[in-house]
């Protein structure tokens, strides 16, 4: 059975400051859900950046993290290229085969795919609107979205 990596995308909103990664990014409720999945999940995870390509969740950042929508079209492709390089190195060095979990909108999807139709993804939240990436954490979680107002079923 192959292990999963979460591949989560950086938001945004930042703190501010120099803080860990994981939680530069966390006043982002996507974020933090897509954060406390892997978590619970047991998973190893990496955050996809705009400035860093594959941030690991506790290396110290500044706030100036590019962010990857605000790139033009050749600078999203040479990021996805260089992600998928990253992701192909982790993979050789692996003792077993991995399996990149992407819990990031469609547009990380088509880049990384394009890039690498190779690498390995499981797209969980693909074609999913803000809304519903939301409520597929909750379900999963289990908690109650305050953002959405709305309970859980089930």
């Amino acid at each position: 059975m192959a292990r999963q990596i979460g591949l989560v995308a950086a938001a945004k909103a930042r703190r501010g400051g120099i803080l860990r990664a994981r939680d530069q990014f966390d006043v982002s409720p996507v974020f933090r859900r897509a954060r406390d999945y892997c978590e619970r999940a047991g998973m190893e995870w990496y955050i996809l950046s705009g400035s860093h390509h594959l941030l690991a969740p506790h290396q110290v950042i500044g706030p100036d993290d590019a962010f990857i929508h605000a790139l033009s079209a050749e600078q999203r492709a040479a990021w996805a290229a260089e992600v998928a390089l990253r992701l192909a190195r982790m993979r050789e060095r692996s003792g077993e085969p991995l399996v990149f979990t992407l819990l990031a909108s469609q547009r990380y999807a088509d880049l990384l795919m394009r890039a690498a139709p190779e690498l390995p993804l499981d797209l969980p939240l693909s074609g999913l609107d803000l809304a519903s990436r939301l409520r597929w954490f909750d379900h999963r979680l289990r908690v109650r979205s305050r953002l959405l107002g709305g309970t859980m079923e089930g």
